[in-house]
């Protein structure tokens, strides 16, 4: 049995992590030792995000600390699941790794790509799991995407858009979200989902360029276009969507069929050329629950990593920054790969 330790107890440890961690306890899979948040008062309040919260709590033997370093000293744990501001995520996660714990941490990996590499290099050296939690491609319209995309189903892609957008994320401690030197904007900590699994899905684009706008801090609203040898990705990011449900989804062009999704009503369309519209009956499955078991699969050796490996959530974050510094030359295009 894993034995794990959850560092950081705010909105998405309570919306995401809380009941798939006890969901896999209940099958004697792991156990949920130690907790851990600055704020003391996480342990027992019910935080309400974007995505909404939780309907679990603590059981009364898991241990409280407000000290991530003492816990992790006092407690005989194997994995530690890292979900604080983006900007302490390397250096928890290289002390963990490097004191003999597997690691899956919160997106984005890190605010740069340099300090991604050192956290790949940690889990390296240490011969530990690391993973970071790029939900999105767990998801099943995602997965199922993806799927569809190997097997040519559609034939090529032309064209298409991603959108994820979101109320402002002023849950968070300290409204660390709003400070883009801790978050790194909707850029890097919204709009890394949707830039990670096109990634994932199509390659790395040759150039990037990127609008930027902001409502409540600089980086609230991003309109990105990835571009390929033969065919462009549009995607935005934003979270200034102030009393607006949280929805993302896609609505992509491809040679023999146009493919839609949204959150909203959770249905995959497929409209081929020259063809009757169709859905796609999905399995019910949650991004955050796929990505939990596959990564205690990992470390219990059922499979390699092939689906979410830290390489691949590194360069995610090497392209956040390369839309970035198009923003700050107006949208100019920058070259990629």
């Amino acid at each position: 049995m894993i034995k794990i330790a959850m560092i950081g107890f705010g909105g998405i440890a309570h919306a995401a992590h809380l009941k798939p961690h006890l969901e896999l306890e209940a099958r004697g899979e792991v156990k949920l030792v130690a907790v851990c948040d600055i704020c003391p008062e996480r342990f027992d309040e019910k935080v309400e995000i974007n995505i909404g919260g939780s309907d679990v709590t603590l059981n009364e033997d898991v241990k409280r600390y407000t000290d991530w370093r003492e816990m992790l000293g006092k407690e005989d744990v194997d994995m530690v699941d890292i979900c604080v501001p983006t900007y302490l995520h390397a250096e928890i996660a290289i002390a963990a790794l490097k004191s003999g714990h597997h690691v899956l941490c919160e997106k984005p990996m890190s605010l740069t790509y340099e300090k991604c590499l050192e956290m790949c290099d940690a889990a390296k050296s240490a011969g530990k799991k690391l993973m970071i939690g790029q939900c999105v491609r767990f998801g099943a319209a995602t997965a199922y995407l993806k799927k569809e995309i190997e097997a040519g189903t559609y034939g090529k892609i032309k064209t298409g858009i991603f959108r994820r957008l979101s109320p402002p994320p002023v849950w968070g401690w300290d409204n660390w979200y709003m400070d883009i030197a801790r978050s790194g904007g909707s850029v890097m900590d919204l709009h890394v989902h949707d830039l990670d699994y096109i990634r994932y899905a199509f390659g790395e684009p040759k150039k990037v360029s990127c609008c930027i706008a902001g409502m409540y801090s600089p980086r609230d609203v991003a309109h990105s276009r990835l571009v390929y040898d033969d065919f462009s990705i549009m995607a935005v990011g934003d979270w200034s969507r102030e009393g607006v449900p949280f929805e993302s989804g896609f609505m992509l062009a491809f040679e023999k069929a146009t493919v839609m999704f949204s959150s909203a009503d959770g249905v995959f369309r497929v409209y081929p050329r020259g063809g009757e519209e169709y859905t796609v009956e999905l399995p019910k499955v949650v991004s955050y629950q796929q990505e939990i078991e596959y990564f205690v699969g990992c470390i219990n050796g059922k499979h390699e990593n092939e689906i979410n490996p830290p390489e691949s959530s590194a360069m995610s974050v090497k392209l956040a920054n390369a839309l970035i510094e198009s923003a700050e030359k107006c949208g100019e295009f920058v070259m990629f790969s």
